[in-house]
């Protein structure tokens, strides 16, 4: 392996690959200055461009070094309190009460492995090196490690912080971020995702505003409203060209992502756990680990962010040991039977399953404890012994006698106050004395910072799932916190308990899934509350959002492929008209939306699945024979707007290529249109599946395919559209 991090005898660190360096330095006065990421510099005795010391009127000088003033410098982990007035990466209340800290450069530390961070979801080593430099304020006794993981094979930078009382008397932390970035003052866009429940992950571009701007969530989930995820780009970014810097944060609870810009227009993003509602104490010789922070530069534009990143989740983040595995099709049983699930109708359902051709029957919700609606018995995880006599795991031996795969619906941190658990422990919720807890969906949220709450969890799920016939779980979490607090924490604790909470699910969900490796577990939170990079680094997929009609999926898939690869994204083909917004969309468009989901299937009842039944039959083969493409392909966005979508996925051997086309309101006399191909092999001839047409691969990308016409005139049925809205096309080239 290459040398990635080199280190001068002035103390300028440079972390690079062949493409991207991060660059920084020790400055006389022993605090760590931002010198340059991007492209990659070779390490040097001298940079070009450092920070400046010149005289500024009506600025501070920090600590009598002339001219040199915090507000105008680019700092690694920059503190509040002596002449940087900007948000600072790390707040705390030292021993003296008060918030004034100086953090100068200690030591480092290089390593040719990358620790996991412990009790905390991270990306994997290999090919990289960590540098680690230690901080110390000697005066409040704090010591903070910084972590800089830098890959060989990605261009990204792996970081986080630990914060260490090495003195006698208590630290309050009120906030500690992971990593903070620097940028210098520039024409700069940034672009984020945000919705709502069944809107998740719309893009918003918009210049970086004089001020601070930030994205957050106090709910105690990542959040569907936004995405803890951002790029920063200059303003003439495109989807192929300009520089773009993406920061992503490997954490699934509440999160900050802050954007400001300051006096001079330098532009500072800091990343971590949202400081509003937190606090933590330090006692002496205790730490806080922060999540991981990821950050990654393309000159290439969006697309090049996003290849970045769909690479690094695919290698780096998600479950190895699903990494490249085609997913199964299935057939969900919740629009068949919702509650009103049996024996009989499960073997039922698994007939239709394998007459569909599909691999794998899910079910879904109704199959615990005297779950006959919404109101009762989530925590009661034992099969249902009026509807499974039998358990649960009898019923799945049969479907995989069948020749099936089985999955099954869990949401384990929630529980109904109409269940045997809630009434033998009503302190085991997240809860605030003397306050009426409030509701969603009839639930209340689990206490899952308590082991005892974990350890009840596991002993109802490790059973049933060591009974080998469980190939599939949906672990699902429908509501946020309210009332935020727990009864193991004393008073002065509270402000605790959201990221206790978050540390207990991973260590619930890391038993869980090490015991069995085998199970495909699938992330869900209402759809998308929960879809980020820290639950990724447990399951393999992720339900996208339960925004199953296609055209409510366009936008939101669209937003999700900024940072998510398909291999991750989930979805099925669901009735109409929809239950959500009402559509009526064919059957061809809502199965070519879906096939841009690397996990595809079906939510139907029988009545709907009789009536399409050969054309369903159709597409779950198309899924099937191409569901090793999907996964590991590559996905480029060709063009969005709000009426037509363009999607291309091209096979990892680029033997084949998929054009997604989706035009959603018909006029009258529309224009022509073309889209061109991204990144396929320019010397080769590639012919369109279902015709007699070949074209060369040069002509496809630099003057671009003629896309159907969308008329309601249509004089034959030749190169148009279908009639009407919400068309579709799915164009397949094959090499040849």
């Amino acid at each position: 392996m290459p040398v990635l991090i080199n280190v001068s005898n002035t103390l300028d660190f440079n972390l690079s690959n062949s493409r991207i360096s991060y660059v920084f330095r020790v400055s006389p006065e022993g605090l760590l200055e931002h010198l340059h990421f991007g492209g990659r510099v070779e390490p040097t005795a001298n940079y070009p461009s450092t920070p400046r010391r010149l005289h500024r009127s009506c600025t501070l000088e920090f600590q009598d070094s002339e001219h040199y003033n915090l507000s105008d410098v680019p700092q690694e982990y920059p503190v509040f309190g002596t002449t940087d007035n900007r948000y600072p990466a790390l707040h705390a209340i030292n021993k003296d009460g008060n918030s004034t800290h100086v953090f100068k450069y200690d030591s480092y530390e290089i390593l040719d492995s990358k620790p996991r961070l412990a009790g905390l979801p991270s990306a994997r080593g290999g090919d990289s090196q960590t540098l680690v430099v230690r901080l110390l304020d000697e005066v409040a006794q704090i010591q903070v490690d910084l972590s800089y993981t830098v890959y060989a094979e990605h261009d990204v930078i792996a970081r986080s912080a630990r914060i260490t009382n090495i003195g006698e008397s208590l630290v309050r932390l009120a906030h500690a971020m992971s990593s903070c970035l620097d940028m210098p003052a520039g024409d700069y866009d940034l672009m984020h995702l945000h919705g709502t429940w069944a809107r998740e992950q719309n893009q918003k571009r918009m210049p970086v505003p004089q001020g601070r701007f930030a994205l957050e969530s106090a709910n105690g989930t990542s959040g569907n409203v936004h995405n803890p995820f951002l790029a920063l780009m200059d303003s003439n970014a495109t989807e192929r060209s300009g520089r773009v810097y993406g920061t992503a944060f490997v954490y699934s609870g509440n999160f900050a992502i802050s954007v400001e810009m300051g006096e001079f227009d330098s532009v500072r993003v800091t990343t971590g756990i949202n400081p509003f509602n937190f606090e933590w104490k330090l006692a002496s010789g205790e730490s806080f680990t922060c999540p991981e922070s990821l950050q990654v530069f393309s000159p290439n534009g969006l697309n090049g962010m996003s290849q970045i990143w769909h690479k690094f989740v695919k290698e780096k983040i998600s479950p190895p040991q699903f990494k490249g595995k085609a997913r199964p099709t299935y057939l969900n049983s919740w629009e068949a039977a919702y509650f009103d699930i049996n024996e009989d109708k499960v073997l039922e359902l698994a007939d239709r399953t394998k007459s569909l051709g599909l691999d794998m029957l899910v079910v879904d919700d109704g199959w615990f404890e005297g779950r006959d609606d919404d109101t009762s018995s989530l925590g009661d995880w034992f099969s249902d012994q009026q509807k499974f006599p039998n358990g649960i795991e009898a019923v799945a031996a049969k479907v995989k006698a069948k020749g099936l795969k089985f999955g099954l619906w869990f949401e384990p941190e929630m529980v109904n106050p109409d269940s045997q658990l809630f009434r033998e422990h009503p302190d085991w919720i997240i809860h605030v004395p003397k306050r009426v807890s409030s509701k969603g969906r009839n639930q209340l949220t689990l206490d899952l910072s308590r082991e005892d709450v974990r350890n009840y969890l596991f002993d109802c799920i490790d059973p049933i799932l060591s009974s080998g016939h469980i190939d599939y779980v949906k672990w699902d979490m429908n509501r946020v916190m309210s009332e935020i607090g727990s009864a193991s924490l004393s008073a002065n604790r509270q402000l605790e308990t959201a990221h206790r909470y978050m540390l207990g699910v991973y260590a619930l969900i890391e038993k869980i899934v090490s015991k069995h490796p085998q199970v495909l577990f699938e992330n869900c939170a209402s759809g998308g509350n929960r879809f980020d990079l820290g639950m990724l680094h447990y399951m393999a997929q992720s339900w996208t959002s339960d925004m199953s009609e296609p055209i409510g999926r366009l936008p939101i898939q669209n937003g999700a492929s900024h940072l998510f690869p398909p291999c991750v994204m989930a979805s099925y083909i669901g009735p109409v008209p929809s239950h959500l917004n009402g559509r009526k969309v064919s059957v061809k468009t809502r199965a070519e939306v879906g096939f841009f989901c690397a996990a595809r299937g079906l939510s139907l009842n029988a009545e709907d699945v009789d009536a399409d039944f050969e054309e369903l039959k159709h597409y779950a083969k198309l899924y099937k024979d191409t569901a090793d493409d999907v996964v590991n392909g590559t996905f480029h966005r060709v063009q969005y707007d709000d009426n037509e979508v363009c999607w291309q996925l091209t096979s990892s051997d680029g033997s084949k290529v998929y054009l997604g086309y989706f035009h959603i309101l018909s006029a009258a006399n529309l224009p022509f249109r073309r889209a061109r191909l991204v990144d396929i092999d320019a010397s080769r001839q590639y012919r369109l599946q279902d015709s007699d047409l070949t074209f060369g691969g040069d002509a496809l990308m630099h003057m671009g395919i003629d896309l159907p016409y969308v008329c309601a005139m249509q004089w034959s049925d030749a190169e148009y559209l279908d009639k009407g809205d919400f068309a579709s096309k799915l164009f397949v080239f094959e090499r040849v």
